[in-house]
């Protein structure tokens, strides 16, 4: 997966995360808001009935007279109405309450065996008492005051000597259909994410078209100076041939060598990762020896490991077999062998084994050192980039050669990895995946 791309996955996924989180806010503060309004309406007309004995309660009707000058005998008005009410005026606990338009009500007096000793109603009733009786026993086995079964509120209220007062409303119906808005509420959220990715794909690709624009000029121009330069390095390269075959104690042509020598390589290593970014080096896939070409690869350093006083321990499983290009998985190893060589001080452990473990090819290479920290090794893969402990300029490296095994290993869906304690050792794992690629060849050496 390259730069842009995540990038634009992450333009999505912020997107989406954000619209996500918004909508669901608004859904379920709107869905609970509606319920909990229609259980508050519903609970409080209960407590209406249980405060006048089961019933639904009707407030009197108020009388009207004209008032007379003795009423208001500093105005002198005669023409305001004014209400007088009978002796029995409507309980203040329900003056002011609006009844809901529930009529699918009834309330059952309960005595202290807790068993249906009256039923009392102001509508008829859809039920049995054997229905009622037996919801009364569901009641009262829950243990609440108040509560919902099977689409039922219902409150108890305690009475004197034990018996109880329990008011009951269906509300099945209203149930269902706020059942069913939670249901188009879900459907809307998913359909709205949907449309969002939909949206959120097509934004990106504008955001990232500007940034992806300046990218492949930067890729283009590194490709283009990489090869501009290869002819004046080959020209120094030939002058240098001539003037150290007369001159050849010269020390200052020496490190005129030396350095244009480093100056191919990095442009050599800038090429090979300007091809890579433009997906312009498509070389066939022939299936070879893996282990065969890691020790071709990690032998040449057992000289140099020796000479610097190191150890090499090199275990690598027999017959394991890879498709791709055996040169660029070369490539891989001798990058990650030749980083255990500079890293590592003399005495040293270096560690090379290689296996196959669940469907991958892995190569790990181990060396006792200085370790790397941990807010390091994430950047250790980035271009150029060298830390002042493990990849200074006495290595000679121009911080390329792990960005580039990274590149190669990601071209055949693997990974590079890396573990380490500081002062102790460090340890890489490549990782490579067994799978034929497609347009592979069988051709094993």
């Amino acid at each position: 997966m390259t730069v842009l791309q995540k990038l634009r996955i992450q333009v999505i996924f912020t997107t989406v995360f954000v619209l996500m989180f918004i909508l669901a806010a608004i859904l379920i503060t709107l869905d609970i808001s509606i319920y909990r309004r229609e259980s508050d309406k519903v609970f409080d007309f209960l407590e209406i009935l249980s405060k006048n004995e089961g019933h639904r309660p009707s407030p009197k009707k108020e009388k009207f007279r004209r008032m007379t000058p003795e009423d208001t005998p500093q105005t002198g008005m005669t023409d305001i109405v004014a209400p007088i009410y009978e002796a029995t005026t409507p309980p203040p606990f329900y003056r002011n309450f609006e009844f809901p338009e529930i009529r699918n009500y009834f309330s059952a007096m309960a005595d202290s065996n807790k068993t249906v000793a009256a039923i009392i109603n102001d509508f008829p009733l859809s039920y049995t008492k054997d229905e009622i009786s037996e919801f009364i026993a569901k009641v009262f086995r829950s243990g609440k005051h108040k509560g919902i079964i099977d689409g039922l509120f219902y409150t108890v209220t305690e009475k004197d000597f034990g018996s109880s007062l329990i008011c009951v409303a269906n509300r099945r119906g209203e149930l269902t259909v706020m059942h069913r808005l939670f249901v188009y509420s879900f459907m809307i959220y998913a359909l709205s994410l949907i449309v969002a990715v939909f949206f959120a794909w097509i934004i990106s690709g504008y955001i990232v078209r500007p940034v992806k624009t300046a990218f492949e000029k930067q890729k283009q121009f590194v490709a283009d100076a990489s090869h501009e330069l290869k002819t004046p390095i080959a020209v120094i390269g030939a002058n240098l041939d001539v003037l150290m075959s007369d001159f050849s104690e010269n020390k200052w042509l020496g490190y005129i060598r030396e350095e244009n020598d480093r100056m191919g390589h990095l442009v050599k290593d800038l090429l090979f990762l300007a091809r890579s970014d433009s997906e312009r080096d498509h070389d066939d896939n022939l299936e070879f020896n893996l282990s065969q070409a890691i020790g071709s690869a990690v032998l040449p350093f057992e000289s140099v490991i020796f000479e610097e006083g190191k150890t090499l321990d090199l275990q690598i499983e027999d017959n394991m077999s890879f498709f791709g290009n055996e040169n660029k998985i070369k490539q891989v190893v001798i990058v990650l062998v030749d980083n255990a060589i500079k890293n590592s001080d003399r005495g040293a452990l270096i560690k090379v084994n290689a296996f196959s473990e669940n469907q991958k090819k892995i190569v790990k290479v181990y060396n006792t050192g200085n370790g790397i920290p941990i807010s390091e090794r994430e950047k250790i893969f980035l271009r150029f980039y060298r830390s002042d402990s493990s990849r200074n300029r006495k290595t000679g490296g121009y911080g390329l050669g792990l960005p580039i095994a990274n590149t190669i290993a990601q071209e055949y869906g693997g990974s590079i990895s890396v573990d380490s304690k500081v002062g102790e050792w460090t340890e890489f794992t490549l990782s490579l995946p067994s799978k034929k690629r497609r347009g592979a060849k069988n051709n094993l050496k």
